[in-house]
C-alpha cells in the first residue's frame, strides 16, 4: 500500500473560499467546484494531509477528488503539465477560427475606439481568395471545426454583400465535409431588422457580442448614429434576436468608465431586456482602458451591486474584465496557432484589439487561398507560452488567467514585463470571480436539465 500512496499529492491550485456560510472548493486546472459545510471541511482537512489514511478509509471519496483534480499523481510537475497542455492547445488542436472584417467603416464614432475607419469594403476578388482559403483549410489541412467570426468596423453594414454569401459558402462547405461549423459576430446591433434576422437563421449565426455604454442617456452620448440615439433600437434588436434566432447566445458587453456606473443607473440596462430572454445573455463588464483607475473602491462596489442584481433577476452568466479562462489552457484566441484575422483588403492580422496598420500585419492572402506569413513576427507570438516568466510561474492563480496576452508580450520591453501581472488590472476579486463561475456552472446545469 505504501507504493500506491506515494503516487498522489494535493494540487497546488486548490482554492478554498467562504461562500454563503459554507466553503467552496475550487480547482484552477479542472474548474471543478463543490461546496462543503464547515464541519465537513474539519473532517476532510486532516485527510488531505494524510492521503494514505484518506485512501484506505474513504476510497470512493478519494477517487472522486482525484477525478476532480484536487488530488493528482505525485510524479506530476504541475508547471510542466500546464506548459504541455498549453502547447498542445496552441498547436495541435485544429479547431480553426477565422475573423473577417468586411469593412472598417462604422456608423458609430465612439471616442475610445482604437481603430481608424477608412472608407472601403471587401472586394469580390478578396472574397474569392477567402473561399479558396477555407477550401484549403477544410479539404487539405483537415481542420476539425470552423469558427467563422465577423468583426470590423461594423460588419452588418455589408451583411447582404459580404457576411451572408461568405457565411453561406462556409456553412455548406463544412456540411459537405461533415465538420462542425460555428458562426459569431461582434456588432453594435444598430443595423439589425426582421428581414436580416431571417437571413441570419439561414447561415447559423448564433453568437453575438453587442456593446452598450451604460444606461440610455450615457450610452446615447457615446454611441449614436451621426447624432441619432441608438440605445432603444439596440435594446429592441437584442430582444428581437432572442425571440427569433435559434440557439442564440448574446454576450452583452457593458463598457464602463468613471461615469457609467454612477448612482446604479446601469441597472436600467438589466431591466430593459425582457425577462424571458435573460437566460440567453452573458453580461460582460469591461472597463474602458483609456481611463483605467484601479484605485476606485466606490466603482468596485458598483460593479458588485450590478453583478449581484443581474444574477437575482435571471442572468445566468455574469463576468467582469473578461473573467477567467478555465479549461482552455490559454488566455486569448490570439494564442492559438490555428487562428487568423483577414482584413477587408486581404491583409492578415492576429490581434483584434489593435488598429489595422503595417506594424501589426503578419501576412497577406494570395490568389490561391494560401497566406504568405511574416515569420519573424509570427515567431514572436508562438515561440513560448505567454506565462513563461517568473511572476506567472510562481502565481497560485496561473491556470485561471494564463498570464499577459500575446500582443503585450511582443510589444512590451523586457523590463516592462518584469513584475507585470494581469490580476492587478481587474476590479473584481479572485474570490468573487470564482463564485461567479461556480454559480454560472450551476445555472447551466439547471438549464440543461430543464431543456
Amino acid at each position: 500500500m505504501e507504493d500506491i500512496v506515494k503516487q498522489y499529492k494535493t494540487s497546488q491550485y486548490n482554492y478554498i473560499i467562504d461562500y454563503k456560510g459554507k466553503k467552496l472548493f475550487f480547482n484552477g486546472v479542472t474548474g471543478a467546484g463543490f461546496c462543503m459545510t464547515n464541519s465537513e471541511l474539519e473532517k476532510l482537512d486532516p485527510l488531505l494531509n494524510n492521503l494514505k489514511q484518506f485512501q484506505e478509509e474513504y476510497a470512493d471519496d478519494f477517487d472522486r477528488l482525484k477525478n476532480l483534480g484536487y488530488i493528482i499523481d505525485k510524479e506530476r510537475n504541475e508547471i510542466e503539465y500546464l506548459k504541455f497542455r498549453n502547447r498542445e492547445e496552441v498547436f495541435l488542436k485544429k479547431d480553426y477560427r477565422i475573423f473577417i472584417n468586411p469593412t472598417l467603416e462604422c456608423n458609430f464614432h465612439c471616442w475610445y475606439c482604437y481603430e481608424t475607419h477608412p472608407k472601403g469594403y471587401m472586394s469580390k476578388e478578396t472574397m474569392e481568395k477567402i473561399k479558396k482559403h477555407l477550401r484549403l483549410k477544410v479539404e487539405v489541412d483537415k481542420i476539425s471545426s470552423l469558427n467563422l467570426s465577423w468583426f470590423g468596423g461594423e460588419p452588418l453594414l455589408y451583411f447582404y454583400e459580404i457576411v451572408y454569401p461568405l457565411s453561406k459558402f462556409a456553412k455548406e462547405l463544412c456540411e459537405k465535409n461533415s465538420i462542425s461549423f460555428v458562426s459569431t459576430i461582434t456588432t453594435n446591433g444598430y443595423c439589425l431588422d426582421e428581414k436580416m434576422v431571417e437571413k441570419i437563421n439561414e447561415i447559423d449565426l448564433h453568437g453575438f457580442q453587442i456593446t452598450l455604454d451604460g444606461h440610455r442617456e450615457r450610452h446615447n452620448k457615446i454611441r449614436n448614429n451621426n447624432g441619432e440615439p441608438s440605445y432603444d433600437k439596440i435594446i429592441q434588436n437584442i430582444n428581437l434576436l432572442c425571440d427569433k434566432v435559434e440557439k442564440i447566445h448574446i454576450t452583452l458587453r457593458i463598457n464602463y468608465d468613471k461615469q457609467t456606473l454612477k448612482n446604479q443607473q446601469a441597472e436600467q440596462i438589466l431591466n430593459d431586456i425582457e425577462k424571458g430572454n435573460r437566460k440567453k445573455i452573458h453580461i460582460d463588464l469591461q472597463q474602458v482602458w483609456q481611463v483605467h483607475d484601479k484605485s476606485n473602491n466606490n466603482r468596485k462596489k458598483e460593479i458588485s451591486f450590478l453583478i449581484d442584481n443581474a444574477k437575482k433577476i435571471g442572468y445566468q452568466k455574469v463576468s467582469c474584465s473578461g473573467g477567467f479562462t478555465l479549461g482552455q489552457f490559454y488566455n486569448c484566441y490570439v494564442s492559438k496557432y490555428h487562428y487568423v484575422e483577414i482584413n477587408y483588403d486581404g491583409k492578415v492580422y492576429k490581434c483584434t484589439a489593435r488598429d489595422y496598420k503595417e506594424p501589426y500585419e503578419v501576412g497577406e492572402m494570395q490568389d490561391d487561398g494560401n497566406i504568405i506569413w511574416n515569420e519573424a513576427r509570427l515567431s514572436k507570438l508562438y515561440a513560448s507560452p505567454t506565462f513563461d516568466n517568473p511572476v506567472c510561474l510562481k502565481c497560485a492563480y496561473l491556470p485561471l488567467c494564463w498570464g499577459p496576452c500575446p500582443q503585450k508580450v511582443i510589444e512590451f520591453k523586457e523590463k516592462e514585463l518584469e513584475g507585470y501581472c494581469v490580476m492587478k488590472d481587474v476590479e473584481r476579486s479572485v474570490k468573487d470571480r470564482l463564485i461567479d463561475m461556480y454559480e454560472s456552472s450551476l445555472n447551466a446545469i439547471k438549464q440543461n436539465v430543464i431543456e
